[in-house]
């Protein structure tokens, strides 16, 4: 699937974090983890936002961290 896919784009992490975290990127690695980290995150995560079966969404976030 094509739609969306640029909004997963490395760049875009930055900007997520920081409107998530109220401006505040120390907020984000103190909840996420150290900036490598959370890279390894977002990209793990990005095949599973369009994935159909909901239910496999717990399990894998439990997976990747």
């Amino acid at each position: 699937m094509d739609v969306g896919v640029e909004e997963l784009e490395q760049s875009k992490l930055t900007p997520l974090l920081r409107l998530r975290y109220h401006n505040s990127i120390a907020d984000a690695v103190a909840d996420l983890g150290e900036a490598a980290e959370i890279r390894k995150l977002f990209a793990s995560f990005q095949k599973f936002l369009y994935q159909e079966d909901l239910a496999a969404y717990p399990r894998v976030l439990g997976e990747i961290r």
